[in-house]
């Protein structure tokens, strides 16, 4: 008898996550195994409330139209984590009454851990269920570490990573511009951008400058977690007068978990940092701590740390980051479908508890495989930063991560105008500006 299926996502969506879905439909829908494709309203907790939206009376178009729709508005998601018997039971128990023979559920490490422990309860009931993640993650935290051969085990980058990387060093290519032509008043600009406690987002601002001709420094948490929230503001604040002091001006971007002192923040059912609801960001804490708010004078006025005169900026382009569709990485849009269609394929093959993950072949010339890992491998696990692949002054990035992440953000990068420092000879003295004196 012909099974149905159920397909959810979990944790923070990503601008390419439904080109991974449409990848798993368009195998499924070929197949003769396959009754009706279900889509989990709010993943997991779609499953829990029976809430499971009809995918196979959808019009073509709007399948079609996945592959150019970011985020997970379609089918939503969620952040709940599974505690008890009692959900585990009615999972299973929705899945037996819907007839559910395949379930795929796209998301990070603890998606997987879900993923996983469904799987083991099936195979205790013994219920004919196959369950098969789908890598998914912005801050590419899902996979091994570093290898010798310079690729990283388990699952060398996650769908999504490339298009957030490809959208953070499009910002400092524009913020670049910008601080060109604002640092006579404003000589600083610190760009907050998203990761936890992982640096790969931040780091891909690297991807702008690769020959280091910009004014830039790169916060990363790992290269600041051994150190107090006061010994980092004053190192950071250092380098950025250095910085200053050679250049005029200063781009900083650092990463939401660098160790900058009481953020006020919420915590999610998976006991993870809830970054963009906390109280205040890194940003805004060095921010402040460049222009000396912390110190005003008996005026109110604040003593700046800034080497020169003007005062420093904050940014945080907040979730933008994760569902930008005008910065998709096309690279990063075609593995998550391919992804996608290697998850059904595994799934049809009567693969259960296993992930569908992407090598990288090594070599100079970018090349990867689709491949599978045991959910058990993935669930709750984390990757990190290769210690190696920051610089001995922590605050940048080495070649060797530029040469690994520069084929994930695709072709095309925008050139601005560079005009030759060409000047009209002068004719009058020198002169003060009477503010300045």
């Amino acid at each position: 008898m012909k099974k149905n299926v159920v397909i959810g996502q979990s944790g923070g969506p990503t601008a390419v996550i439904n080109n991974s879905i449409r990848g798993v439909i368009d195998v499924l829908k070929k197949s003769e195994k396959i009754n009706k494709i279900y889509g989990a309203k709010m993943g997991i907790l779609g499953v829990l409330k029976e809430e499971l939206l009809d995918i196979s009376v959808q019009d073509r178009k709007q399948i079609a139209l996945l592959s150019n729709t970011p985020s997970a508005g379609v089918f939503g998601s969620c952040r709940y984590k599974i505690k008890s018997n009692e959900d585990m039971e009615r999972i299973l128990e929705v899945f037996e009454k819907q007839n559910v023979g395949y379930f795929f559920y796209c998301g990070g490490n603890d998606s997987m851990d879900t993923a996983d422990k469904i799987n083991k309860l099936a195979k205790e009931k013994s219920l004919d269920l196959i369950c098969t993640g789908i890598a998914k993650t912005i801050d590419n935290d899902v996979g091994g570490q570093l290898q010798e051969d310079g690729t990283f085990a388990i699952c060398d980058h996650d769908p999504g990573y490339g298009s957030t990387a490809r959208s953070t060093t499009i910002n400092i290519l524009e913020a670049n511009e910008e601080i060109k032509a604002s640092c006579s008043f404003s000589p600083v600009l610190v760009i907050g951008v998203m990761g936890r406690k992982i640096g790969f987002i931040a780091a891909s601002a690297r991807l702008a400058d690769p020959g280091r001709n910009m004014p830039l420094l790169i916060i990363l948490p790992e290269a600041f977690n051994k150190y107090t929230p006061e010994e980092n503001l004053q190192y950071i604040t250092q380098k950025v007068n250095e910085k200053i002091l050679e250049c005029g001006k200063c781009i900083v971007v650092i990463s939401e978990g660098v160790n900058l002192g009481d953020l006020n923040v919420l915590k999610d059912s998976f006991g993870h940092v809830e970054f963009g609801g906390s109280g205040t960001g890194v940003e805004q804490i060095f921010g402040n701590y460049l222009n000396g708010m912390d110190r005003k004078d008996e005026n109110g006025r604040a003593q700046s740390r800034l080497a020169i005169r003007g005062f420093a900026r904050w940014e945080r382009p907040g979730t933008k980051q994760r569902r930008d569709y005008f910065t998709i990485s096309g690279i990063d849009l075609k593995e998550a479908y391919n992804v996608g269609k290697n998850a059904a394929n595994l799934a049809l093959n009567g693969e259960s508890g296993f992930m569908s993950t992407i090598l990288r072949k090594p070599g100079r010339t970018y090349n990867v495989i689709y491949d599978k890992i045991p959910l058990t491998v993935v669930a709750n696990s984390e990757r990190k930063f290769p210690e190696e692949w920051v610089t001995s002054d922590r605050i940048d990035v080495t070649d060797d991560f530029v040469k690994w992440a520069m084929p994930l953000i695709g072709g095309n990068i925008p050139e601005f105008a560079d005009f030759r420092e060409s000047y009209a000879k002068k004719g009058c003295g020198e002169y003060t500006p009477i503010e300045f004196r």
